[in-house]
């Protein structure tokens, strides 16, 4: 799944961060970063998995993707208390209306939250990971079976031979296709 429609969608349903919101990348390099504006929030892909092969006839797989949405609050106020505990929900909340339900591309189907959990903390920063996951179906038509089929040559010539019990060609039959 593309992430950039969802962080469009973060930039632009998630006033709090001001703009501050990145993908993968940034996330890298804020990571390594000792001066960052606060909050910001990076938009990260996650695994896939998928189901089993539910028909016996063509291909018919759910595919799974997930991504995170990684926020890094201020954790401290001017009393030097720590003040982003609080802010978790509020923040989740404002993900949510963001992108909860919605169906960034027609081939998958609407983005569900999964969980999310904390990942570090120090007197200044919280970061704090929320999950989501979007289906979609593998079908024949993302296979390599299909591409092959679609890369043959068009019919334009049917060949009958009739044989005899011999094995000799009794009659011979061509029908041309156009």
């Amino acid at each position: 799944m593309k992430l950039s429609p969802v962080i469009s969608a973060l930039r632009t349903y998630c006033p709090r961060f001001e703009q501050r919101i990145g993908g993968a990348a940034e996330y890298g390099a804020a990571l390594e970063c000792t001066h960052l504006e606060l909050p910001s929030a990076y938009v990260v892909p996650g695994g896939s998995t998928v189901g089993e092969q539910r028909s016996q006839t063509d291909y018919w797989q759910v595919l799974t993707d997930q991504f995170s949405v990684i926020v890094i609050l201020n954790n401290s106020d001017k009393r030097g208390q720590y003040a982003s505990c609080d802010l978790i929900d509020a923040v989740r909340s404002e993900i949510w209306r963001a992108i909860l339900g919605w169906i960034p591309d027609p081939a998958y189907g609407a983005i569900e939250y999964a969980d999310d959990e904390y990942l570090d903390m120090n007197q200044d920063e919280l970061i704090w990971q929320f999950n989501f996951k979007v289906e979609t179906e593998i079908n024949a038509e993302d296979t390599r079976h299909y591409a092959d089929l679609n890369n043959l040559p068009d019919l334009d010539t049917v060949a009958i031979d009739v044989n005899e019990q011999s094995g000799n060609v009794k009659s011979h039959l061509e029908i041309q296709i156009k």
